[in-house]
C-alpha cells in the first residue's frame, strides 16, 4: 500500500518579524524597560525570536518536493493526450459508419505523434497544453455522443442531423489536430486553427438536445 505523502506547510514570510515583535513587546510588558540594560535584553531576545524562526522557516523550504522540471511536465501533458489517444481508437472500433471510424482513428493516429513530439521536445508544451488540457475530453464527449446516436437507428431526423453535424465537427477537429501537429515541427507563429471557440462551438446546443450548430466553426 502507498504511503500517503507528506503534506508541508512553509510558513508565511513575515511570521519570523511578527514574532520578533511580539516578543519584544512582552517584554516590555514584563521587564522594567525604563532601563537600557532591560531593553538590551528585549532586543536580544526579539532577534533571537527572528533567527530561531527564520531558521525554522528555511528548514520548512528546504522539505519541500522539488518543483516539476520541464521534462515531467511535458511527459504530463503527453500522457493526457495519449490517453485520449488511446480512448479514440477503442471508439473508432465501436462506430458503424466507415468514414466517421476512419475520421476518428485519424484523429488519434495524429494525437499519438503530438504526444510522442511533445514527450520528445519539451519545449513545445506550451503548443499543447490547451489540447492536453481542455480539447482531449471535449473531443472524446463528441464521439461518444455520436456512438450513443448511431445505436438509435430509428431515432429520426433529429438524430440523423445531430449525427451529421458531429461528423463535420470532427473533420474540422481532424484538420485543426493535423494543423497543430504541422506547427510543432515548424519554427513559424504559435498560431493553428485548433483553437478553443473551435471545440467549444460544437457544444452549442439549438432547436432540440441533439442539435449542434456548426455554423460559426473557424475554418
Amino acid at each position: 500500500m502507498a504511503q500517503d505523502k507528506k503534506i508541508v506547510k512553509v510558513m508565511p514570510a513575515g511570521l519570523p518579524f511578527i514574532g520578533a515583535g511580539a516578543i519584544w513587546f512582552l517584554s516590555a510588558m514584563i521587564l522594567p524597560i525604563y532601563k537600557i540594560s532591560m531593553i538590551v535584553i528585549a532586543t536580544v531576545l526579539a532577534i533571537a525570536a527572528a533567527a530561531l524562526l527564520n531558521s525554522v522557516r528555511k528548514k520548512q523550504i528546504e522539505s519541500l518536493p522539488p518543483a516539476p522540471t520541464v521534462k515531467v511536465r511535458a511527459e504530463e501533458l503527453a500522457r493526457k493526450i495519449d490517453e485520449c489517444r488511446i480512448a479514440l481508437q477503442g471508439a473508432a472500433q465501436q462506430i458503424k459508419d466507415k468514414e466517421t471510424a476512419e475520421r476518428v482513428a485519424s484523429i488519434a493516429a495524429t494525437l499519438e505523434k503530438i504526444a510522442d513530439d511533445v514527450e520528445n521536445d519539451p519545449k513545445d508544451r506550451n503548443k499543447v497544453r490547451k489540447l492536453a488540457n481542455h480539447y482531449t475530453s471535449m473531443i472524446e464527449g463528441l464521439v461518444e455522443k455520436y456512438i450513443v446516436l448511431e445505436k438509435q437507428e430509428q431515432g429520426g431526423e433529429n438524430i440523423s442531423t445531430a449525427m451529421e453535424d458531429i461528423k463535420k465537427g470532427l473533420e474540422t477537429v481532424d484538420k485543426s489536430m493535423k494543423s497543430l501537429l504541422d506547427d510543432l515541427f515548424s519554427d513559424d507563429a504559435m498560431e493553428v486553427s485548433a483553437d478553443i471557440a473551435v471545440l467549444e462551438d460544437l457544444f452549442k446546443i439549438q432547436g432540440s438536445e441533439n442539435r449542434i450548430d456548426f455554423e460559426n466553426i473557424q475554418k
